[in-house]
């Protein structure tokens, strides 16, 4: 295996992972931090977390500040997530700052959809 593949290896992160860990940090409120590249590849696993956290009752947090790339796929998810939660009069709670998502939402017209906070910085 060449070091090139190694660091790779090394540096993706599973999604569920990363929400187990979140989720056992603050019970109260799930917490679902989603990974620094999201892509087609990790979407399933994605749709599952998501899909645990549909019917809680209290606000999920949404951690996307460290999203470096995020595609279509994701995009469609995290908005069929919100309208799904909002249909429940349920509530998103948006963690972290990431210019890659408003940058999307932005090009998809799905900014209202999705009802990201207002980000100090002017484009």
């Amino acid at each position: 295996m060449s070091t090139k593949k190694v660091k790779r290896k090394r540096a993706a992160r599973s999604v569920a992972a990363v929400v187990e860990a979140a989720a056992a940090a603050a019970p109260s409120q799930p917490t679902i931090v989603l990974a620094s590249n999201c892509n087609v590849k990790d979407a399933a696993e994605l749709k599952q977390s998501l899909c645990l956290h549909l019917d809680h009752a209290d606000a999920v947090a949404l951690d996307v500040g460290g999203i470096e790339r995020i595609d279509t796929s994701t995009m469609q998810l995290l908005c069929a997530f919100v309208r799904d939660r909002a249909k429940q009069q349920r509530t998103i709670e948006w963690i972290g700052d990431s210019r890659v998502v408003r940058d999307a939402a932005r090009l998809l017209g799905v900014e209202t959809m999705l009802d990201l906070p207002k980000s100090g910085v002017t484009p």
